[in-house]
């Protein structure tokens, strides 16, 4: 079982033992899937009003993405090909990353408000935890950066969650920042690529089907390998950091 692995589990035995914040972590799990529900049902139509209307559209994107990740109403995925769809690559990209680490950190204002000394309080008491907590917040700049970076870079954390767990463990701010912005930006191009990808399927009048496709499925392939070695790699480094 990996490091992200035995945090959550953690978690989810101790939920009890949260109080208050047992709500907010329920919440930041799942109200970005049904998030995803409701956007595949506007997300076709919001990308065509946000590509002809790109001045306006830039800016409510952004505003948007801010609000909706910021408060854990969606995840960032599907957002991000709606940016690329709609925007393209370059443009999609710096709007989609501008608007996902300041939603992250409106997040971590907010968590970290809420949550006081809950979780370090937790992790005192269960000595695995404990020691979970340390390889997280307790290694200084440069190595709690990378452990952030690394959980962020992997596909199957949840951004919400994630913003949740990382201010209630007190996480410094600027190792959030950093880690948030460097480990989301492959996954965030990855999925912006994507959706340009579909964009050229939709105005190009012969598109090359099977060349958009098998970028696209390239793409994928890429962002699940670079996943996997993300979480072999801070697996090693948070053994490492908690022996």
């Amino acid at each position: 079982m990996n490091f992200l692995s035995r945090f959550y589990s953690f978690l989810r035995e101790r939920l009890i033992e949260f109080g208050k914040l047992t709500p907010i972590a329920l919440v930041t799990t799942f109200l970005p899937m049904l998030g995803t529900t409701a956007l595949f049902f506007v997300g076709y139509p919001l990308g065509i009003w946000l590509r002809e209307n790109q001045a306006v559209g830039a800016l409510s994107y952004t505003a948007g993405v801010l609000v909706v990740c910021g408060l854990a109403l969606m995840p960032t995925n599907v957002i991000g090909v709606i940016g690329g769809f709609a925007f393209g690559f370059d443009l999609g990209l710096t709007l989609l990353m501008i608007a996902i680490v300041g939603a992250a950190y409106i997040s971590y204002l907010i968590h970290r408000r809420i949550a006081g000394d809950r979780i370090p309080d937790i992790a005192e008491k269960h000595p695995k935890a404990q020691a979970i907590y340390q390889a997280l917040t307790g290694q200084g700049f440069v190595r709690t950066t990378l452990i952030i970076l690394l959980i962020r870079l992997s596909i199957i954390t949840p951004f919400a969650f994630t913003n949740f767990i990382l201010a209630a463990a007190k996480v410094p701010r600027s190792t959030f920042l950093v880690g948030t912005f460097v480990g989301m930006l492959p996954r965030s191009g990855a999925v912006v690529l994507t959706g340009a990808g579909l964009s050229e399927l939709v105005l190009d009048a012969s598109p090359n089907v099977w060349l958009i496709g098998s970028g696209i499925a390239a793409t994928l392939i890429s962002i699940l390998l670079v996943s996997m070695i993300s979480r072999r790699a801070l697996e090693k480094l948070t053994q490492t950091a908690s022996a």
